[in-house]
């Protein structure tokens, strides 16, 4: 069956080709992506090994030494493990789609090979031969294409800010083999799938003349669709009560599962849905709106693999986009309605520090009533299994308590005296602590501390993890504040703009740089934009420029089996003009009808996530980045539309070749 298998890929090479590329380009993400993050894995974490070092013994006895200073390479990595996980899910959608739409229009070649005595079995291998003989040139392609693109794209990565320390490319023989590998068992197992209906091809499908009209939901599709179904909607119903942390996943990929359903289950909705929508277009284009209708009716599994590439990238860059987007303007929701401080005071030169006698003389001025300056450091904890680095500061949490709105969970509220500490709410779900149980902690080149929790505060982002008594001493270098914040008193609040002014003359303008809370807030909230963006990007563009090749790919299969359709029509006097705008408004039917489906599915996710946040005092807002995705929906709708107008336009040349072709060869030579 080997050489029918490359036969078969020889003739039918169109249809074929939107499988290669797809393959190509999606192993090409892999590898992309794997290089990546292999080249953060290959920085050295402690470049000269000279950082103090914490030692502590978990809850079983065993000492644990972590080292401070240690590069951060967690959040780079985090967004590039993401980055891959949403091409491999675009990948494994695109080609599990089109490999069941290869074999869907081609249903009556199978029922000839069955009609003339292959058995089920052989028709499985050779459609095995065919992803074998598609899949290893693509995997190679895709190859070449990720060690020439990787470089570039670790380059690029190195221009976000995203990573502490510029990245080297490093070795890209195991990424490479990793994406070669999983190319070639995404191309199987998507074949595997589709060979099972192809066995199951009998004779008499060689003689119908509708390749998709028959058994378009099959088993297969309402096994996985239903469940991925349930499994999405039981997953977007748990998470607005299951926290921030957990509603994240609970959300993405509830989003996920949700869309495979929608797409397998599509040949049982789509069409009613699409006819619906074709009511305007009959009565606004009789003949080539009707043609439309009737064309997305009848070839149902055309249909659902025309929406699926488009449904399947809106939902994942739509719940990406808008989870991440809410979860940035939640949180800077939550910080301003818990500021009470009028003024924030930073130093002037971007990435210094404040001194003790910058904020000493901050709270010595008369008009300020309190003034809250932590110092962050990192400190090592121990808990009954493992040791950790944790977040901290040396602050004091009465005047934290005056320039922000926090909630005493438990114990109370007073200065911290030795060998106690306040510790979040957050660090109190997460790791079991409350108010008078005992937390083992030790500074960095220091020994190990217990300490008691005086209190659990809620704060937002204000209130760190783990709260220090401010005069303790043994980090090193000493930790100093990054800015304070000031609340002034009844006579400065009138006047908050000149007690900034009057203090940045004050206190030195070359030190520091006193703004009001609302301009530092909109200067923060800019720069977190940015960087958020940054971050949207390296997570969808590259997915989504897959996406628009994928359905390009799956329009060039679709209309390279139309041939006969679109020559019976001009039989019949349909015009060429009407034939175009039957095209047309099939493209804009489907990508609507997608973007549709795709909108309903991120807002019921989105809405969950929603519901897992809280801003003090008032509702979490929900960001959607419209314009990122409305840039991205136009971009589907331009590939369908010049896609689908030129392999229409191609068509329809043949179609008058082979019309006008046997008149000439019958015309009678004249003597000359």
């Amino acid at each position: 069956m080997w050489r029918i298998s490359l036969q078969s890929v020889r003739h039918y090479w169109a249809l074929f080709a939107g499988t290669f590329v797809a393959l190509a380009l999606g192993v090409a993400l892999i590898g992309v992506s794997a290089a990546a993050l292999a080249a953060t894995w290959a920085v050295d974490g402690t470049p000269d090994g000279s950082n103090p070092t914490a030692t502590l013994k978990d809850g079983a006895g065993t000492a644990h030494t972590l080292s401070s200073g240690d590069l951060d390479m967690g959040g780079v990595q985090s967004v590039l493990a993401m980055a891959g996980v949403v091409s491999a899910f675009v990948t494994v959608f695109v080609i599990a789609g089109t490999c069941a739409f290869g074999i869907a229009l081609r249903r009556r070649d199978m029922g000839l090979l069955r009609l003339v005595g292959a058995g089920g079995g052989q028709v499985r291998r050779m459609v095995l031969g065919e992803s074998l003989a598609v899949a290893v040139p693509a995997a190679a392609l895709g190859c070449a294409v990720a060690a020439v693109t990787a470089p570039v794209a670790v380059e690029a990565l190195n221009g976000t800010g995203l990573s502490p320390v510029d990245l080297r490319p490093g070795p890209l023989l195991w990424p490479l083999v990793f994406a070669a590998g999983s190319g070639l068992v995404i191309a199987v197992l998507g074949m595997v799938a589709a060979s099972k209906r192809a066995a199951r091809a009998r004779p008499s499908e060689a003689l119908r003349e509708a390749d998709l009209d028959s058994r378009t939901m099959t088993v297969g599709r309402a096994v996985t669709g239903v469940p991925a179904l349930l499994a999405g909607a039981v997953m977007v119903a748990l998470a607005p009560g299951s926290g921030a942390e957990a509603a994240t996943p609970l959300a993405l990929f509830g989003t996920m599962a949700l869309a495979i359903g929608a797409t397998l289950l599509g040949p049982w909705y789509l069409p009613p849905l699409l006819l619906l929508m074709a009511v305007p277009l009959r009565w606004a284009d009789p003949v080539a709106g009707r043609l439309a209708a009737e064309s997305v009716r009848t070839s149902r599994r055309r249909t659902a693999s025309l929406v699926g590439p488009v449904l399947a990238i809106l939902a994942i860059v739509g719940i990406f986009t808008t989870v991440f987007s809410t979860t940035g303007a939640a949180t800077s929701a939550d910080d301003r309605a818990r500021t009470t401080a009028q003024l924030v005071v930073e130093p002037a030169r971007d990435g210094a520090t404040l001194d003790r006698d910058t904020v000493d003389r901050l709270r010595e001025d008369p008009r300020v009533a309190a003034v809250s300056a932590p110092a962050p450091l990192e400190i090592a904890v121990a808990g009954p299994y493992s040791v950790w680095k944790e977040q901290a500061a040396l602050a004091d949490p009465v005047a934290l308590s005056r320039t922000h709105r926090i909630t005493v969970v438990g114990g109370s509220l007073g200065p911290l005296e030795p060998g106690t500490v306040a510790i979040s709410k957050e660090f109190s779900e997460w790791y079991g602590n409350h108010a008078g149980s005992t937390i083992t902690y030790s500074l960095f080149g220091g020994e190990p501390v217990r300490a008691k929790v005086a209190a659990v505060l809620d704060g937002g982002s204000a209130v760190p993890p783990v709260v220090l008594p401010p005069d303790t001493r043994g980090a090193s270098p000493a930790p100093r504040p990054e800015r304070a914040a000031v609340l002034l008193d009844g006579r400065g609040t009138a006047s908050a703009g000149a007690a900034a002014a009057e203090l940045t003359e004050r206190l030195g303008a070359d030190r520091v740089r006193v703004l009001s809370a609302d301009t530092w807030f909109g200067r923060t909230g800019t720069d977190q934009d940015r960087l958020n963006s940054l971050v949207l990007a390296v997570l969808t563009v590259p997915a989504s420029l897959y996406a628009l090749i994928a359905v390009a790919s799956t329009l060039v299969m679709s209309y390279s089996r139309r041939g006969r359709e679109i020559a019976g029509m001009r039989m019949i006097g349909v015009s060429a003009g009407q034939v175009r705008r039957m095209a047309l408004w099939e493209t804009l039917a489907t990508t609507v009808l997608a973007a549709l489906i795709a909108a309903a599915v991120v807002a019921w996710g989105a809405h969950a996530y929603r519901g897992s946040l809280s801003v003090y005092g008032g509702e979490p807002p929900l960001s959607v980045p419209w314009g990122m995705l409305g840039t991205l929906f136009a971009a589907c709708v331009l590939v369908g539309v010049v896609v689908s107008l030129a392999a229409t336009g191609r068509l329809l040349r043949q179609v008058s070749t082979a019309t006008t072709t046997p008149h000439r060869a019958h015309r009678v030579p004249q003597k000359v």
